[in-house]
């Protein structure tokens, strides 16, 4: 699907550093970060943490598509889609006792084992499943309701169907509803309380994570 004033595009080298702030804004209104990054908001650590997630890029594994202003050169729009195959459970590998990673300093190590387990928790109903993964899709604030949300979303679908496998994810509260939009299902929540770590009467409370699935009725 073409956007008008827009061109949907496979992510450059060139892209990396707009990608990472594209990243980084998109996580500031996440309540669990606020919790989760010590010396909130500690930009630079941020900055940093989401920069190596584009600087590894692999490419044989992820298609990632950037979305691009034709006027100013902006880039505006980001999808990463990474095709995943059943996993037996020959092939599941655990972590062995004595070689877990150590936490890094910037986190609060309460708040991460919690979004970490619930994470776990809710690959563990995709593993088993032929599908397409729905890592990343951000659009920036100042750049939507022209279509971009639906242009990507609508690349995401028909590779899907040619694949003749199902869409899935795990979201995050602020994006839920836009995935109903589009015809996603609810598989499974975890929920985990924010106030835990939080002053007390702060506002802080039960924070979810949710897994959902998207399949062709075609």
């Amino acid at each position: 699907m073409s956007i008008p004033g827009y061109t949907l595009r496979p992510v450059q080298s060139s892209d990396i550093p707009a990608l990472s702030d594209l990243l980084y804004k998109s996580k500031l209104s996440l309540t669990v970060n606020r919790l989760l990054f010590k010396d909130w908001p500690n930009e630079a650590v941020q900055r940093r943490k989401y920069a190596a997630v584009f600087e590894g890029l692999d490419l044989s594994k992820t298609e990632f598509v950037s979305v691009v202003d034709d006027e100013t050169g902006d880039l505006v729009g980001h999808l990463a889609l990474t095709r995943r195959r059943s996993i037996s459970s020959t092939e599941t590998q655990s972590v062995l006792p004595g070689n877990e990673q150590k936490v890094p300093d910037f986190f609060n190590p309460g708040v991460l084992a919690a979004v970490g387990a619930a994470a776990a928790e809710l690959a563990q109903d995709t593993k088993n499943i032929d599908h397409y993964e729905l890592t990343y899709i951000i659009v920036n604030p100042a750049h939507r309701r022209r279509g971009i949300g639906r242009a990507l979303m609508e690349h995401v679908f028909n590779k899907a169907k040619a694949a003749g496998v199902p869409v899935m994810l795990s979201t995050e509260p602020q994006v839920y509803e836009f995935f109903v939009k589009y015809g996603f299902k609810h598989v499974k929540h975890v929920d985990f309380d924010l106030a835990k770590w939080a002053p007390p009467y702060s506002g802080f409370g039960i924070f979810r994570l949710a897994s959902m699935i998207w399949e062709s009725r075609e």
